[in-house]
């Protein structure tokens, strides 16, 4: 032990230096001890547990031979002391009391519901209106108005609105009842950069078809033109029904519903088809059924080319909105 140093007058006294225990860092290195055997010590005594260097006094000198931390676990062989990282587990399908997502739209358009479904909605959807027709023509009585007031043009307007109601309800209950309770499942989304030019586009096919048309068959106008008195008020009727009413109503059933279910099951171009036959056929009126069965294919092609049915409403809304001004306009 080195000596003790004295303290100088007025001073402390200066503890001696501290020397490590077997020469610590500065001192003789211990000399390795020879191995025993299992179980044993030097005096008999049980041997020290593995970790008993790690749990060394703190501030003392590491020690020669001490033990370093066991390696990472191996496949099967549990460690002792050290976390273990168990097998991870998939995330809950859904917490508890959370509404249930809505079902995705299919990646590649189609709709969720086919072609069975359609015609069942279009069978409960103009259900009434044909047997109602039917009825009229076997008991001899005219479909059309003898005397056109506004009177006369306020039920035929508050009438329709009744059948698009109706139809949009068969629409509904056949489609988005069944496959997700969405209105962009019927193409109420934004359109894409298309919207500017398809329409004129199409426009230009249908009238094109229509004057090649006028030039063969020479058909009447349309018996809904001649339902409107020629007066303001009749102007203003006739274009909510036009253009406002027609176009959204019918484009819901016939683009929305019919022509997605069709196209889903038989591909866009015989769903266009097929829908453009019927909305040609509903409006019951066998010489413009071909001007009326292209503007049907021409609204399903902006309708598919957009990706919206806002632009088969927008189509739709002008060119009924051209015929009115004509109506209006020629009277």
């Amino acid at each position: 032990m080195a000596p003790k140093r004295a303290a100088a007058p007025g001073r402390a006294p200066v503890p001696p230096p501290y020397v490590p225990p077997h020469g610590g860092l500065t001192g003789p290195a211990r000399p390795a001890e020879a191995p025993r055997p299992a179980g044993q010590g030097t005096t008999g005594e049980s041997p020290a547990p593995p970790d008993a260097a790690l749990r060394a006094p703190p501030g003392a000198a590491p020690q020669a031979g001490a033990l370093s931390p066991p390696p990472l676990a191996q496949a099967g062989v549990p460690q002792r002391g050290w976390p273990q990282a168990g097998p991870l587990r998939p995330p809950p399908l859904a917490q508890a009391g959370a509404p249930p997502a809505p079902p995705p739209v299919a990646a590649d358009g189609r709709a969720g519901w086919g072609w069975g479904l359609s015609l069942a909605g279009l069978a409960v959807g103009f259900g009434p209106e044909v047997l109602l027709f039917a009825a009229a023509r076997g008991m001899g009585t005219s479909t059309s108005i003898d005397k056109v007031t506004l009177g006369s043009a306020v039920a035929l307007v508050v009438g329709s609105l009744i059948v698009y109601g109706w139809q949009t309800l068969a629409a509904w209950f056949f489609s988005l009842r069944v496959a997700g309770r969405r209105l962009a499942l019927w193409g109420f989304t934004p359109p894409n950069k298309a919207f500017f030019w398809t329409i004129p586009a199409a426009l230009a096919a249908v009238y094109l078809v229509s004057f090649l048309h006028d030039l063969v068959v020479h058909p009447k106008q349309q018996d809904i033109i001649g339902e409107f008195p020629r007066t303001t008020a009749g102007i203003v009727l006739f274009v909510i029904l036009a253009v406002v009413l027609a176009p959204l109503f019918e484009e819901i059933f016939f683009r929305g519903f019919l022509f997605r279910g069709f196209s889903s099951s038989w591909g866009w171009v015989t769903g266009a088809c097929v829908s453009a036959a019927v909305f040609g056929i509903a409006h019951l009126q066998i010489d413009v059924f071909v001007p009326l069965f292209a503007l049907g294919f021409a609204l399903a092609w902006v309708y598919k080319r957009t990706g919206s049915l806002w632009t088969s409403i927008a189509f739709h809304a002008l060119f009924n909105g051209l015929s009115v001004l004509a109506w209006a306009l020629t009277g």
